[in-house]
């Protein structure tokens, strides 16, 4: 507690020492040299914001994986050893601290919110760490994915991003955290501050919900929901919707005492919705910024072609028209939507039905919460495929009634296959020893394999594939058993290149950070004379 105090009182003394200075810091808490983990803390002398608080999956994994995970009852404890959280104090719950645990901090810090980008895991994955009271900027259709990302799922503590269960002392052993009782101690929900003119009913009453609402169930308490406005705190704010891979992405400026800084999160420009991502182009070019923080996933790859969504429908469209009476399997990211709406408009045209997961649907539901154009569940051509589950939650009992007569039996999509888009990734192929193909489809439609994990799931792929005799579409195994895509079946949600370098050159910042990369050299290499380039380390700090 001394430390801590210590801590505190020094952050205010500089805080008071350059009152009357104009000065901002950037401080890279993590994702500096990696493709996702992004933490920045961006600190005028008035106020603080954190920008995204992802999972580094990299560092992550590193020690972890899907059957070794942190301790839970731990809390805190193993992420702080193992250098996986940021070691700063006025970040986290202070209920994940085990009482024998005095964590070691390098710093103090005082946001004044968390501003997420987007709701990809790499980037919002451990809000759950973070303090309750601390209020979460988002666009509305973040918000309802993060929401039903942690109802469908069985949430770690670093997973609570939309409402929190407070943790305990362990009565068995005072060494550990546990969740508190849920007869006696209510589910929390984190204060919202949604991107946007209005926020709808329907979303409010979604995010203040409980997952799985019963008189025995956990009690839950509403927290407010508003809407950004200008600032936050004395940082004015802009924010414009961008194109990504999945929906609700945001980009955003911040004006500073040392001008607008302007962050990308991840973006794009050959998705459906690149007009939105060349409008924050030039509205962001006019405030001649004097920072520009960047994303670079696919540098320094030059590609002489950039796979497009309509790429993707085209091709596995005729994939599909060439499999009449054959099951056809579409394998796509779990909140990739664009890609949700190209299958289904291949099922419309090819007169099958895509047959979609509760899970999905929920999210589909969700979304059509947030924003109306997403109210797609209705379709004829869209249907739930009604699996096997020994327990059924209660979000997922909703689902099946609320949509019962789009339910498609297994005895359905065995008797007629080739009537059926299944929506299955590798995670889902265990349903397919009750559906019993005799031959079929499977189209890969998703992103390459990154990691020697990934290599490892995609060989067990094969091995479901061969077993039912599926026919695999945009991907193959090499003499050397290592798998690669194949074909324009997936459209990549960043910016390649040269578009990267289209954004610098458009918005023209005085300086440079790249984030969200393994090559920031790249930039500094291409863009050599015309801009400062910064190329920072994680831990380190930039002051303007």
């Amino acid at each position: 507690m001394a430390s801590l105090t210590v801590l505190m009182l020094y952050h205010r003394l500089c805080h008071r020492l350059t009152q009357g200075r104009d000065w901002v810091r950037l401080l890279i808490l993590d994702g500096a040299e990696t493709i996702g983990g992004t933490k920045l803390y961006l600190e005028s002398r008035h106020d603080a914001v954190l920008l995204d608080f992802g999972l580094n999956y990299r560092q992550w994994g590193l020690y972890f994986e899907e059957y070794l995970q942190p301790r839970a009852g731990r809390g805190l404890h193993d992420l702080f050893k193992l250098q996986l959280a940021p070691p700063y104090s006025g970040l986290y719950r202070n209920d994940l601290f085990p009482q024998n645990y005095k964590p070691k901090y390098q710093g103090h810090l005082e946001p004044k919110a968390c501003l997420l980008s987007h709701a990809h895991l790499d980037h919002c994955g451990v809000v759950g760490l973070l303090r309750g009271d601390l209020s979460i900027y988002a666009s509305p259709l973040s918000a309802a994915i993060m929401k039903t990302m942690q109802d469908t799922a069985q949430a770690s503590f670093y997973g609570e991003m939309a409402y929190t269960v407070p943790r305990v002392v362990s009565e068995n052993d005072p060494r550990a955290v546990e969740a508190s009782s849920y007869r006696t101690v209510a589910a929390q929900q984190r204060p919202w501050r949604l991107f946007g003119a209005s926020v709808t009913q329907s979303l409010r009453d979604l995010l203040s919900s409980p997952p799985n609402p019963s008189p025995k169930a956990r009690p839950f308490i509403p927290a407010p929901i508003e809407l950004t406005g200008e600032r936050i705190g004395e940082l004015r704010l802009k924010v414009w919707p961008v194109d990504h891979s999945i929906p609700g992405a945001s980009a955003c400026a911040f004006e500073t005492d040392a001008g607008w800084i302007v962050y990308t999160g991840d973006i794009r420009l050959h998705g459906r919705a690149g007009d939105q991502t060349e409008r924050f182009l030039q509205e962001a070019s006019q405030l001649s910024p004097e920072l520009l923080i960047i994303e670079g996933t696919r540098v320094p790859e030059r590609a002489q072609a950039v796979t497009t969504e309509q790429d993707v429908y085209e091709e596995a469209l005729a994939v599909v028209q060439n499999a009449s009476g054959q099951l056809v399997i579409a394998d796509f990211g779990p909140r990739n939507i664009e890609r949700l709406m190209t299958f289904l408009q291949i099922a419309r045209e090819t007169r099958r039905r895509l047959l979609i997961l509760p899970k999905d649907a929920y999210l589909l539901k969700a979304l059509a919460a947030a924003d109306a154009n997403f109210n797609v569940l209705n379709h004829t051509n869209l249907a739930i495929f009604h699996d096997v589950k020994l327990e059924v939650k209660a979000w997922e009992e909703r689902v099946r009634q609320d949509y019962k007569a789009k339910l498609i039996s297994i005895e359905e999509v065995h008797r007629d296959p080739g009537a059926f888009v299944l929506a299955f990734s590798f995670w889902d192929l265990k349903h397919l020893l009750d559906i019993e193909p005799s031959e079929g489809v499977y189209i890969y439609s998703t992103s390459e394999a990154h990691s020697e994990e990934q290599e490892l799931d995609i060989r067990r792929l094969f091995n479901w594939l061969r077993f039912f005799r599926l026919k695999p579409v945009g991907i193959e195994l090499g003499p050397d058993g290592r798998s690669q895509t194949a074909g324009n079946f997936h459209a990549s949600g960043h910016a390649s290149a040269d578009d990267l370098l289209h954004i610098v050159r458009t918005i023209r910042p005085k300086r440079l950070f790249p984030v969200h990369t393994e090559h920031p050299e790249f930039f500094a290499e291409e863009l050599k004379g015309d801009l400062d380039v910064l190329i920072v380390k994680n831990g380190a700090s930039v002051t303007l």
